[in-house]
């Protein structure tokens, strides 16, 4: 068993050496003639253009195909693109009001709505920043990684109400209480400990 790469490993290494030239072969033996030169394809006499005023039966038959008419009648008349030239006398088609838009509008847009929403949260953030400490402040409502393991550990582990949680951490009411219920939400480094002393009791 094994890779064929191995088998054809073991049987170069039982052959015997290889044995080089040692010397260089003499150059009238090496090189090769060229190969002799093609003959050119395709016509070689042209003949001279015999241009007329007058239509004549050669013409006519060249240009009656029926289908090419057959295909310019199912395309209907063109519709020329608008031009901007001011010497132009093309009035562009009325848009209906049934064709849509390509692009949809900025409002329906759902890029440009999280970007939109992203942009108001972190000026709502910042507001906050700025007004932390200051008299009449309500509270916090945006919290980093630290305050939300700091609240999920007084909750889970301790079993401090939402209430007395806010109130220690100064955050604002109803903060606790958008992580979801207990479980929903959780520690993994606390999970993770009472994983292992849960295996060490057992």
């Amino acid at each position: 068993m094994g890779s064929s790469a191995s088998k054809a490993s073991r049987t170069a290494g039982n052959a015997t050496k290889r044995k080089y030239p040692t010397r260089i072969p003499p150059a009238s033996q090496t090189q090769q003639a060229p190969p002799p030169p093609q003959p050119p394809t395709g016509p070689t006499v042209h003949p001279k253009p015999q241009a007329t005023t007058e239509k004549t039966e050669a013409i006519t038959s060249d240009a009656f195909d029926p289908q090419l008419a057959a295909s310019l009648r199912s395309l209907g008349p063109v519709q020329p693109n608008p031009t901007q030239s001011n010497s132009s006398t093309f009035a562009p088609p009325t848009t209906s009001a049934t064709s849509a838009p390509i692009f949809p509008s900025a409002a329906a847009n759902p890029a440009l709505q999280v970007l939109q929403a992203r942009s108001d949260l972190a000026a709502r953030a910042e507001k906050e920043f700025e007004a932390l400490g200051r008299k009449g402040f309500p509270g916090r409502e945006f919290l980093d990684v630290v305050q939300i393991r700091q609240v999920l550990m007084m909750r889970d582990e301790r079993g401090m109400r939402s209430d007395e949680i806010e109130g220690r951490l100064g955050l604002k009411p109803g903060v606790v209480e958008r992580l979801g219920k207990r479980g929903l939400v959780s520690d993994v480094g606390a999970m993770e400990a009472g994983k292992e002393s849960g295996a060490a009791l057992g």
